[in-house]
C-alpha cells in the first residue's frame, strides 16, 4: 500500500479510459435511483449497479498503485453497501454526496494526467464527509497520506555497535523509562515543552543501538518529530499525545523481542514531521528522503470545480471549435456556419463554468466568429493566428481550471487586445506578445503532432504484431513477413526523428529477427518468438508514455523493469498490521470454539492471552474499535458467566473490513454463460451498450451519406463510430470484430485523405459492415445463430484501400460532358491484375438488390419494425412463463408481418412469417408447449427476421432460410389419430375405374415426339386441391412411412429388375398413397400417384423392366415427395413444383398415349394379394411416438442423475476417509490413556508404600485409595469404547449405503441404455434421400452412377445424423460432379459406363466410420496445387507434399471446377462438411489415387449424451479419454518408461505407438511430470492411428455424461465435449489422437522424471519439485499441502518419523518439512537417521514446531537441520525457503 511520490501516469494513461465509463455509469445509476425513488424503501438495484461500476473503479486504482484514492474509492464502496442493505439511509444529501465524489475523482484523475502531483490529501475534506455519512467520526488527515515507507535512514558514519541479547535489554529499559518520564512531564505541562528533551534523548539512544536499517527508520523519524515538537513547531494537540504513546508502546515491542513497526505509526509520524513548520536539520532530512513536501498541497485557487458534466461539454466544444476553425482557415468555406455555432456553444457553456477570465477569453472567440460572419471577406493571416493562439489557450486553461492564477488573467487581457485590434485591422503593437503565449502555442502543436505521429507508430505496430501472432500459430507463413519491412522502416525513421535512439536500436535488432525468422531454413524457437513480442511490447509502451511526456527510451525501460521485478528488501519484516491480521484470524477461530465449549477453563485462558495482546496492538495500527471491543471482552470473560453476546460483537470486529464484492447483473450472467469465448463478461456487457448506440449513429450517417455523399462530416462521423467499434471490440477479446472494423477504418481513412466523394462501392462496404456487426451484436446477446463471417468484408475493404478503388471508380468526363469511356475500357496492363482482382471480389462479396421502390421499402420497414417489437415483447413475457399460451397479438404480428411482406413482394420475409404464425398457433394445441427446444428455434426465427429487415435497409433483398422453415414446420406436432390407414383403404377399395388423365398431357407428349424443338413440360393437372385440416396431419404422417417403404422397394427392383416381387409391392403402395391422399384432399397428388400405379401395372406385365422405366418411376416418384414435403411446410398441394428435366411430361404422357387400360378395363396382374403375414403383424405391433425433445430431456436428465449419483459417492467416500481417521485417532487415543492409567497405578504404589505399615493389612482395592484422578481414567476408557462402537456402526452403516448405491447405479445405468436406444436411429432412415439426391444429381448434368450403402442398420444418435445430413448430400454432389468421368470418358478408359459410388459404415469402439468412395478419376492435384498457390492458402514450401494439397479442398473458396454452377464451384461446401464433422468431435480423413477414384473417411461419435471414459489426472488438472480408444493401459518402472523415451515410441503386440506427454500435446512444453514408484502410459487408437500417452495418473473408468462445449471450443481439435464429475468439477473429453496429428513445437523440458539420485551422480532429469510434510497433526499436514501444491509443489505426508523413513525409501524429496514432537520417531530422530543415509544425507530440512526456545533451535541446527520455525509460520517465509532451496537444488545438477 505504498506509492512513491513521482508518480508514473504511464500505467493511469491505459486505463484512464475505462475508468472514466465507470465512474459515468456509476453516476448514471445513481442518477435513475434518485428519479425513482419516492421513499427509503426504493428499489436498491441502481445502487447495486453503481457499487458494481465504482467496484471497478476502485480495483483498477489498486492496479495502478493511486492509494490515497483507492481509500476514497473504497470508502465510498462501504458507503454504498451500506445503502444497498439499507443500513444507512438512501437520502438526497447522501446521494448528492456520492454524486459529488464520483466528480471529484474524476477531476483528480484528470489532473493527474495533465501533469498535478498525487496528492490524495486534497480529497481529505470530501472523504470526511463520505466517511461521517458512514458513521465513521473520527477521520485522521494521514488516512489519505501514502509516503513510499521503503525509504531508510542514512548510513551512520562509523560501524554499529554489537550488543548481546542481555545488554540490549538492558539498555532499552532504561531508555524506555526515560522516555516514560519525559512523557509524563510533556503530558502535565505541554505548552511548556517539559519533558520533550528527556524523550528525544531517549529516542535517539534507542536509534543508535539499533542494527538494522529497517529498525533504525522508525526511531530515525520519531527522532524528527520529537525535534520539532520540542521547538514548538507541532501543536501540542490530541494527535501528538497519541503519537507519544505509540511511541512508548512500540518501545515495549521492541522490549518483547519484536522490532516490526506498524506501518500506520510510521505515516502518522512521518504526516506530523510533513505538517511541522521546523527547519531543523533532522526534520529536514527526514522530509528530504520521505519527500514529503511533494505530498502535501499547497494553496488552490478558490475557483469553485466545475461539475462533470460542464467539464466534460466545454472539452468537446473547445475541440469542435477547433476542427471548424482549422477547416475555415484551410478554405473550406462551408466550415464557417459550422464555426460560429461551435462559438457559441463554447460561450454558454463557459458561462456555466462561473470562471470570469475564462468566459472573456471565450467571449473573444465569439466575436471573431461574429465578426467572420458579417464579413467574411476581412478574413487575415493575422486574424488566423491569434484566434488559433486564444483556442490553444482555452484548451490549456480548461485542463488546469482549478489551478489558474493571476497569470492567467494577465495572458487574458493581452489576447482578448490582440484579437480587437485583429478585428478593427489596426497593426498589432511589438510590446503585446506574451512569451508564455507563444510557449502555449508550441506546447499545444508539440503535444498535437506527438499525438499524430504516436497514432502513426501504434497502428503500424499493430500491423507488425498481427502478422507476427499469425507466423508465430504458423511457422509456414514465413514468406509473409517481407511484407513487414516497410512498416518497420516507417517507425524506425519516425523514431529516429524523435531522437529516441534506444528505441530505434530495440527495433532495428526487431528487424534483424525477424529476416531471420523469413530465412527458409530458420527453426522456430519459442524464446526467440518470446523475446521479439517482448521488445515489441516495450516500445508500444514507450510510445504510449511519449504522450504523457516520456523522453528517454532507456529510463524507460528501466523504471518498467523494475516496477515489474520484486522489491527486495534484505532486511524486510512482517509489519505490525499482517501479525495483527493473524492475530485477528486465530482469535476468531477461539471465539468460535469457545462458544460452542463456554465451558472450558483452558479455552477460555487462550482466548484472554490473545485478547491481551491484540488490545496492546489496537493503538499502534490506530484501530480504535478493536481496542474497545477487546477490552469488553476482557472484562467480560474476568466476570464469569455468559459472554455470548460479547463473544457474537467481537467476531464481528475481528472479521476483516473490506466491502463486498457486487454480484454481477443477470445480463452478464447470460452473455457469460451463452459466449466460449475467454471474454470478460462485465467489459463485455458494457460493450454491447455502447455497440447499439455507436450502429444506431452508423445507421444515421449511412442514410445521410447516400443522400449527400460529398459530405465529409458524415464520412468522419461515420470512420469515428467504426474507430469506436474498432477499440472496444479488441478490449474485450473480439479480435475478429476489431479486425473487420479496422480494415473498414483504413479504407474510410483513405477517403478522408483524399477528401473523396462516397462511391457506390464504399457505400456497399459500409452497408455490409453494418449489417455484419449487427448480426454479431445480436448473436452475442441471444446466443442464437452463428457468427457472421467477415472474411470477405475485411477482403474487399482491403482490395478497396490498396488498390486504389476510389480514384477508379471517381466518374470522369471530357469536356462536352459525355463519359470518358476510353480511359476505363482500355485498363493499362498493370491495372489488369487489379481490376480483374476486384471484380472478382465484387461478384463474391455482391448481394443481389432489393427489387422494390426505396419509398415503398421504407414504408415497409417502418411497419414491420412495429410488429417485429410486437414479436420481442410477448416472446420475452412467454419466456417468463413456457407453459403460458401464445398470445393472440403474437401470431397476429407474425401473420400480419408475413402479409404485408408478401404484399410488396419480399418472399423471404413472407415465408418465414407464415412459418412462425403456423408454428405459433399449433403451440397452443401441442401436448409439449414447454419445449425449449422450440423456444430456441421461434427465438432464432424472430432474430432472422430482425436480420432480414437490416437487410432491407441497406436495400438487399434478404436471403431465403429454407432449413429454418423446416425447423418451424417441424415444431409441435399435434397428436396422432390411429385412423387414417382404415380410412385410405376403404377410399381406396370404393374408387372407381382410374379417370382418364387430361389430353393436354398426352398432346404434350405427342407434340415432343414429332418436334425437334425442346417443348417444356406440361403443369401437373391444375385441380382443384381441398384440403381436410384434420386429415392432412394424419396423411402426411402415414405417407412419410410410405416413401420410405415405396425408397426400399425401388431400390431393391433397380438391383433386380426381373424380380416382380418388389413391382407387386411397389403397386400395392401407391395403390395406398393415392387412396390416402385423396381422403386427405390432396387431388393433385392422388392423381400423380395413380399415374404412376398405372405405370407399375404396364411393368407388372411386361416382365423384366428396361433401366428407364425404372429412371422414370423413381423420377416420378422423387416428385411425389417433393409435394409431400410442401403439405407437411403448410404450402398447397399444387404449388409449382420444380421438376427436373421434362419427367412429370415423359412419365404421364407415355402413360396416357395407349398404355392406360380403359375405363373398367381388367389389366392382367392387377390383383393385388394381401400382404404377407410378416409384414401384417410388424404393421400391427404397438408403437408409441414420443417427441424426440422429449427423449433427449429424459437423457440429459438420466445423465443428471448420474452426475448426482456420482456426487454422492464422493461425498461417501470422504465420510469413509475421516471415519478412517477416527479409527487412528481413537487407537492413538487408547494408546496414550493406557500410558496415562499406567501412571496412575505407578503413583498409586508410591503413595501406598509411603504409607508405611498401619494399614499393611488392607489390599489398595479394600481401602479405597483410588483418587478422583484413577476414576477420570477409567470413565475416559469407557468413553473411548463408546466412541470405538459408534464408529464401528458408522462405517456398517456406510458399507450398506455402498450397496445400495451400487444397486442404484445399475438401474440407473439400464434406464440410460434404454433411453439411448431409443434416441439411436439407423442410419438407413435417411437412405432413400441419400439416393434421391444421386438420382437428381446423375440427371442433372448427364451421367449415370449407382449408390451402394453397406451397414446401413446401424444406429446413430440422432443429433449425429441430423447434422450430417447436408453434409452428406454434398459429398454425394462432390463424387458425382467432381470425381466421376464422362460416359465417354469412362469406357475409354476400361471403366463401367455407370459410375460407382458406396457408401460404408462400420462401428469401432464409441466411433461410427464412415467411408464414401467412388471409382472417379481422384482428386486434381495440379489444379488444387494450383488455386492454393494462386489464393496464398498454399505456401510454395509445402505445394510438393501431397498430403498438404489435398487438405486445401477443406479451404473456404477452393473448388476445381472450372465454372460457377448450382451443384458446385463456389468452394464452400467442403468447408461446410469439416466444420460439422469437427463440431461433432470427429475428423475426416481423405485417400485419392489418380484414376482409381477418391474415399473420405469420417470418423463420427456413435452418441452425444453418453459414453465410457477414462479419467486421468495431468498436474492439477484432470481430463477424461473416451474408453473405446484404448488399448491398453501399462504399469511401468523407471527403467521401462526411459526405454520408451528414447525410442520415443512404444511397441505392443507388434504395433507401434509414438510417445507424448499429455500437457506437451495441450501446448504446456514447459511442463514437468511428476516423480513417482511407477508411471503409467496409456496406448490409444482410433482407426488407423496409434499413439503412447504417459499421464500422471489413472483416476478410474466410469460412465460420463458428454455436455455441450459450445460452437467455438468445438472447433478446437482434440476436445470432444466436457463433462460435470460428481464434485462439480467441468473435466474436458480429450481425443489425444487427434491431438497428436497437430503440428507442434518440439518439448522444451524431457517428458520423463527420473527418481532422483545422490548429488554426485551429477545428473537429473527435470521434474516438479517434491516436499515431503511430516507431522503428527491431521490439520497441520492438510494446510501446509495445499498451500505447497497450489504453488505448483508436488506434496507427499508422513504422520510420522517412521511413516516418512517407510516413503523416502522410494523417493527422495527435494524439501523436508519435519516436526519434532511426533509419536513412534520425533523429529530429533528422523533427521538423525536421514542424515546418516548417504542416499538423503543432502536433502534439506526445514524443522516446524511450536518449541521456539533457545535450547530446541540450537539442537536441531548441530543435528543437520537447515531452517527452524515457529509455530504458526508465516507462509511467505515458508514458501520462500523451500522455493530457495529447489532453486539451489536445480543449479548443482
Amino acid at each position: 500500500m505504498n506509492a512513491p511520490t513521482d508518480f508514473d501516469i504511464g500505467p493511469l494513461t491505459w486505463v484512464k479510459s475505462e475508468i472514466d465509463l465507470a465512474l459515468e455509469r456509476a453516476d448514471k445509476a445513481l442518477q435513475d435511483f434518485a428519479a425513482g425513488a419516492t421513499d427509503d424503501h426504493a428499489d436498491r438495484t441502481q445502487i447495486r449497479f453503481c457499487r458494481t461500476h465504482l467496484h471497478q473503479v476502485q480495483g483498477a486504482l489498486t492496479i495502478v498503485g493511486l492509494d490515497g484514492v483507492t481509500q476514497v474509492a473504497e470508502a465510498l464502496e462501504f458507503l454504498l453497501e451500506g445503502m444497498e442493505k439499507q443500513e444507512l439511509p438512501a437520502d438526497p444529501s447522501t446521494v448528492d454526496l456520492i454524486q459529488r465524489a464520483l466528480a471529484a475523482l474524476r477531476h483528480y484523475l484528470d489532473d493527474l494526467i495533465s501533469g498535478q502531483p498525487n496528492q490524495p490529501m486534497r480529497l481529505l475534506s470530501l472523504y470526511r464527509e463520505v466517511q461521517s455519512a458512514r458513521g465513521r467520526e473520527h477521520v485522521q488527515a494521514s488516512d489519505l497520506f501514502f509516503p513510499d515507507l521503503r525509504m531508510r535512514p542514512p548510513q551512520r558514519s562509523g560501524p554499529a555497535v554489537k550488543l548481546g541479547r542481555n545488554e540490549f535489554e538492558h539498555r532499552l529499559r532504561q531508555q524506555r523509562a526515560h522516555f516514560q518520564r519525559g512523557l509524563l512531564a510533556w503530558l502535565r505541562s505541554p505548552t511548556a515543552g517539559a519533558g520533550a528533551a528527556e524523550m528525544l534523548a531517549a529516542v535517539k539512544r534507542i536509534e543508535a543501538i539499533q542494527e538494522m536499517p529497517s529498525a533504525r527508520a522508525f526511531w530515525w523519524v520519531a527522532t524528527a518529530f520529537l525535534t520539532a515538537l520540542g521547538e514548538g513547531a507541532l501543536p501540542p494537540d490530541a494527535a501528538a499525545r497519541q503519537l507519544c504513546s505509540r511511541i512508548d508502546l512500540q518501545s515495549r515491542r521492541l522490549l518483547e523481542g519484536s522490532s516490526n513497526v506498524a506501518e500506520r505509526l510510521m505515516r502518522d509520524a512521518l504526516y506530523l514531521v510533513g505538517i511541522a513548520s521546523s527547519n531543523h536539520r533532522a526534520v529536514r532530512k527526514v522530509k528530504e528522503a520521505y519527500q514529503l513536501s511533494t505530498l502535501l498541497p499547497g494553496s488552490v485557487s478558490g475557483v469553485p470545480i466545475a461539475l462533470d458534466s460542464v467539464r466534460r461539454r466545454l472539452r468537446e466544444a473547445i475541440t469542435a471549435t477547433e476542427e471548424a476553425w482549422n477547416k475555415f482557415c484551410a478554405g473550406t468555406m462551408q466550415a464557417l456556419p459550422t464555426f460560429r455555432a461551435n462559438a457559441a456553444t463554447l460561450s454558454t457553456i463557459a458561462q456555466e463554468l462561473g470562471h470570469p477570465d475564462f468566459c472573456r477569453l471565450v467571449q473573444a472567440i465569439a466575436e471573431v466568429a461574429s465578426f467572420l460572419g458579417q464579413t467574411p471577406a476581412r478574413h487575415s493571416e493575422p486574424l488566423a493566428m491569434e484566434n488559433a493562439t486564444a483556442i490553444l489557450l482555452a484548451q490549456t486553461a480548461q485542463e488546469n481550471i482549478q489551478y489558474l492564477g493571476s497569470s492567467f488573467t494577465h495572458q487574458v487581457d493581452v489576447m482578448v487586445a490582440r484579437i480587437h485590434d485583429c478585428i478593427a485591422g489596426t497593426p498589432l503593437r511589438p510590446g503585446s506578445e506574451l512569451p508564455s503565449l507563444d510557449e502555449i502555442s508550441r506546447q499545444a502543436q508539440e503535444k498535437m503532432l506527438v499525438g499524430q505521429v504516436a497514432r502513426e507508430i501504434k497502428s503500424n505496430l499493430a500491423q507488425i504484431e498481427q502478422m507476427l501472432d499469425a507466423f508465430f500459430r504458423d511457422a509456414e507463413r514465413g514468406a509473409d513477413l517481407a511484407a513487414l519491412d516497410s512498416p518497420l522502416r516507417q517507425v524506425i525513421g519516425a523514431l529516429s526523428m524523435m531522437r529516441h535512439d534506444g528505441a530505434v536500436r530495440v527495433l532495428r535488432q526487431c528487424a534483424k529477427d525477424i529476416e531471420r525468422f523469413s530465412n527458409p531454413d530458420y527453426v522456430p524457437s519459442q524464446a526467440d518468438f518470446e523475446g521479439v513480442a517482448e521488445q515489441l511490447s516495450l516500445v508500444g509502451f514507450f510510445v504510449d508514455a511519449i504522450q504523457t511526456g516520456a523522453s528517454d527510451f532507456d529510463n524507460f525501460v528501466s523504471r518498467m523493469k523494475a516496477d515489474a521485478a520484486p522489491v527486495v528488501v534484505p532486511d524486510a519484516a512482517a509489519s505490525v498490521e499482517q501479525e495483527v491480521e493473524q492475530q485477528k484470524r486465530e482469535t476468531h477461530a477461539l471465539l468460535v470454539a469457545l462458544k460452542e465449549q463456554p465451558s472450558d477453563s483452558d479455552l477460555r485462558q487462550e482466548v484472554q492471552q490473545n485478547l491481551a495482546a491484540l488490545q496492546k496492538d489496537a493503538d499502534l495500527v490506530a484501530d480504535k474499535e478493536l481496542g474497545q471491543q477487546t477490552k469488553q471482552m476482557l472484562s467480560a470473560l474476568a466476570a464469569g458467566g455468559d459472554a455470548a453476546r460479547q463473544i457474537d460483537l467481537a467476531m464481528a470486529t475481528l472479521k476483516p473490513e473490506a466491502p463486498v464484492t457486487p454480484p454481477p447483473s443477470a445480463e452478464t450472467l447470460q452473455l457469460s454463460q451463452a459466449t466460449a469465448e475467454e471474454v470478460d463478461a462485465e467489459l463485455l456487457e458494457i460493450f454491447l451498450e455502447e455497440a447499439d448506440e455507436v450502429l444506431a449513429s452508423i445507421d444515421q450517417n449511412l442514410r445521410l451519406i447516400e443522400q449527400r455523399p460529398h459530405d465529409i462530416e458524415v464520412l468522419t462521423g461515420l470512420r469515428r463510430s467504426i474507430h469506436t467499434l474498432k477499440g472496444s471490440g479488441r478490449m474485450v477479446g473480439l479480435k475478429d470484430f476489431g479486425e473487420a472494423a479496422w480494415s473498414v477504418e483504413q479504407v474510410l481513412n483513405l477517403w478522408l485523405r483524399q477528401e473523396q466523394a462516397a462511391t457506390p462501392s464504399l457505400l456497399d462496404l459500409l452497408g455490409q459492415a453494418y449489417a455484419a456487426f449487427f448480426t454479431w451484436l445480436q448473436q452475442l446477446k441471444t446466443g442464437v445463430g452463428q457468427l457472421p463471417d467477415v472474411t470477405r468484408l475485411i477482403t474487399l475493404a482491403t482490395l478497396l484501400r490498396e488498390n486504389g478503388q476510389a480514384a477508379s471508380e471517381r466518374p470522369s468526363t471530357g469536356l462536352t460532358g459525355e463519359p470518358a469511356t476510353a480511359t476505363t475500357a482500355s485498363p493499362s496492363p498493370d491495372l489488369a491484375p487489379t481490376i480483374t482482382s476486384i471484380a472478382q471480389m465484387a461478384e463474391v462479396v455482391a448481394r443481389s438488390r432489393l427489387s422494390i421502390a426505396p419509398a415503398l421499402a421504407g414504408i415497409f420497414r417502418d411497419e414491420a419494425e412495429g410488429h417485429l417489437a410486437t414479436l420481442q415483447r410477448e416472446f420475452a413475457r412467454l419466456e417468463a412463463d413456457l407453459t403460458a399460451p401464445t398470445t393472440h397479438e403474437m401470431y397476429r404480428a407474425a401473420h400480419t408481418l408475413a402479409g404485408i411482406a408478401g404484399t410488396v413482394g419480399i418472399d423471404a420475409v413472407n415465408h418465414l412469417g407464415h412459418a412462425l404464425e403456423r408454428a405459433l398457433l399449433r403451440r397452443n394445441q401441442a401436448a409439449q408447449r414447454d419445449s425449449l427446444e422450440a423456444f430456441e428455434t421461434v427465438r432464432q426465427a424472430i432474430a432472422e427476421l430482425n436480420l432480414m429487415l437490416a437487410d432491407i435497409v441497406r436495400e438487399h433483398e434478404p436471403e431465403p432460410l429454407p432449413s429454418l422453415l423446416e425447423a418451424l414446420d417441424s415444431l409441435y406436432p399435434e397428436l396422432a389419430v390411429e385412423e387414417l390407414a382404415q380410412l385410405a383403404e376403404a377410399a381406396a377399395a370404393e374408387e372407381e375405374a382410374a379417370p382418364a388423365m387430361p389430353e393436354a398431357l398426352a398432346g404434350g407428349r405427342r407434340a415432343s415426339e414429332s418436334t425437334s424443338e425442346p417443348v417444356a413440360p406440361p403443369a401437373i393437372p391444375a385441380l382443384q386441391d381441398e384440403l381436410d385440416e384434420q386429415l392432412l396431419p394424419l396423411f402426411i404422417e402415414e405417407a412419410l412411412d410410405l416413401n420410405q417403404s415405396i425408397a426400399a422397394q425401388l431400390h431393391a427392383w433397380r438391383s433386380n429388375p426381373a424380380d416382380p416381387e418388389p413391382v407387386r409391392r411397389l403397386a400395392r403402395l401407391f395403390h395406398t398413397l393415392k387412396g390416402s391422399a385423396r381422403m386427405a384432399g390432396a387431388m393433385n397428388l392422388g392423381d400423380l400417384t395413380h399415374a404412376i400405379e398405372s405405370r407399375m401395372q404396364e411393368a407388372q406385365g411386361a416382365g423384366a423392366a428396361p433401366p428407364e422405366l425404372i429412371d422414370d418411376i423413381d423420377s416420378a416418384f422423387d416428385v411425389i415427395v417433393q409435394v409431400i414435403e410442401r403439405l407437411q411446410r403448410g404450402e398447397t398441394g399444387d404449388a409449382p413444383i420444380e421438376v427436373s428435366d421434362a419427367t412429370a411430361s415423359e412419365l404421364l404422357a407415355e402413360t396416357l398415349a395407349g398404355t392406360l387400360p380403359a375405363a373398367g378395363e381388367n389389366v392382367p396382374g392387377t390383383a393385388y394379394p394381401e400382404v404377407p403375414e410378416a409384414d401384417a403383424d410388424s404393421s400391427q405391433r404397438a408403437s408409441l411416438r414420443v417427441r424426440a425433445d422429449l427423449i433427449d430431456r429424459l437423457v440429459n436428465e438420466a445423465g443428471e442423475l448420474s452426475i448426482a449419483r456420482s456426487r454422492i459417492e464422493g461425498e461417501m467416500r470422504g465420510i469413509k476417509a475421516s471415519l478412517l481417521d477416527l479409527t487412528e485417532n481413537v487407537i492413538r487415543l487408547r494408546r496414550q490413556l493406557r500410558d496415562i492409567e499406567i501412571q496412575a497405578e505407578l503413583q498409586m504404589q508410591s503413595r501406598t508404600a509411603q504409607a508405611g505399615e498401619q494399614h499393611a493389612d488392607f489390599d489398595p482395592l479394600e481401602f479405597d485409595r483410588f483418587t478422583r484422578f484413577q476414576e477420570l481414567t477409567r470413565m475416559m476408557a469407557e468413553s473411548v469404547n463408546d466412541v470405538a462402537t459408534v464408529q464401528q456402526n458408522l462405517l456398517k452403516n456406510l458399507d450398506d449405503a455402498n450397496a445400495a448405491i451400487i444397486a442404484q447405479a445399475r438401474l440407473n445405468r439400464e434406464v440410460q441404455q434404454e433411453l439411448m436406444s431409443v434416441r439411436m436411429v439407423p442410419f438407413g432412415n435417411i437412405a432413400d434421400r441419400l439416393y434421391r439426391i444421386v438420382r437428381q444429381v446423375s440427371k442433372e448434368i448427364g451421367r449415370r452412377a449407382n449408390l451402394e450403402i453397406s451397414g446401413a442398420q446401424l444406429e446413430l444418435d440422432r443429433s449425429v445424423l441430423d447434422k450430417m445430413v447436408a453434409p452428406l448430400e454434398h459429398m454425394l454432389r462432390n463424387a458425382i460432379a467432381h470425381g466421376l468421368e464422362d460416359a465417354q470418358h469412362r469406357l475409354t478408359m476400361g471403366k463401367p459406363e455407370i459410375g460407382e459410388i458406396s457408401l460404408t459404415l462400420k462401428q469401432e469402439g464409441n466411433e461410427i466410420i464412415l467411408s464414401l468412395s467412388d471409382d472417379g478419376a481422384g482428386l486434381d492435384i495440379d489444379r488444387l496445387r494450383e488455386r492454393g498457390l494462386s489464393s496464398g492458402l498454399l505456401h510454395k514450401d509445402d505445394a510438393s507434399n501431397p498430403e498438404r494439397v489435398v487438405e486445401l479442398i477443406f479451404a473456404p473458396g477452393i473448388s476445381t471446377a472450372n465454372e460457377v454452377s448450382q451443384l458446385s464451384g463456389r468452394g464452400i461446401g467442403m468447408d461446410v462438411l469439416k466444420s460439422e464433422v469437427t463440431s461433432l468431435g470427429g475428423r475426416i480423413e481423405v485417400v485419392s489415387l489418380p484414376g482409381q477414384g477418391t474415399t473420405f473417411r469420417l470418423y463420427l461419435p456413435l452418441t452425444l449424451a453418453v459414453t465410457k471414459a477414462l479419467l486421468i489426472r495431468s498436474g492439477n488438472r484432470q481430463y477424461a479419454i473416451p474408453s473405446a480408444m484404448i488399448e491398453q493401459a501399462l504399469d511401468l518402472k523407471e527403467k521401462a518408461l526411459a526405454r520408451i523415451r528414447d525410442a520415443r515410441e512404444a511397441v505392443w503386440t507388434g504395433n507401434h505407438y509414438p510417445f507424448n506427454y499429455l500437457p506437451h500435446l495441450l501446448g504446456d512444453g514447459q511442463a514437468l511430470p511428476e516423480k513417482h514408484t511407477q508411471y503409467w502410459v496409456l496406448l490409444l487408437r482410433s482407426g488407423s492411428k496409434r499413439v503412447a500417452l504417459q499421464v500422471d495418473e489413472l483416476l478410474g473408468n466410469q460412465e460420463i455424461v458428454v455436455k455441450n462445449i459450445g460452437a467455438q471450443l468445438a472447433r478446437v481439435i482434440g476436445i470432444d465435449g466436457a463433462t460435470v464429475l460428481g464434485n462439480g468439477q467441468v473435466v474436458l473429453i480429450l481425443n489425444p489422437i487427434a491431438l497428436a496429428s497437430r503440428d507442434r513445437q518440439p518439448a522444451a523440458v524431457s517428458p520423463v522424471p527420473t527418481i532422483r539420485q545422490p548429488l554426485t551422480d551429477g545428473s537429473r532429469t527435470a521434474s516438479v519439485p517434491t516436499i515431503i510434510i511430516v507431522d503428527d497433526s491431521l490439520t497441520v499436514r492438510k494446510i501446509t499441502s495445499r498451500l505447497l501444491a497450489r504453488e505448483g509443489y508436488q506434496v507427499m505426508t508422513a504422520k510420522d518419523g517412521v511413516d516418512a523413513l517407510e516413503q523416502l525409501v522410494a523417493v527422495v524429496p527435494d524439501v523436508m518439512l519435519i516436526d519434532i514432537e511426533m509419536p513412534r520417531m520425533d523429529g530429533f530422530e528422523l533427521t538423525r537417521n536421514v542424515r546418516s543415509d548417504k542416499r538423503l544425507g543432502s536433502v534439506p530440512i526445514i524443522m516446524i514446531t511450536s518449541r521456539t526456545a533457545e535450547k530446541h533451535r540450537q539442537y536441531a541446527l548441530e543435528l543437520g537441520v537447515n531452517h527452524y520455525l515457529g509455530k504458526p509460520y508465516q507462509e511467505d517465509e515458508l514458501l520462500r525457503l523451500v522455493k530457495r532451496h529447489v532453486s539451489e537444488l536445480r543449479h548443482q545438477t
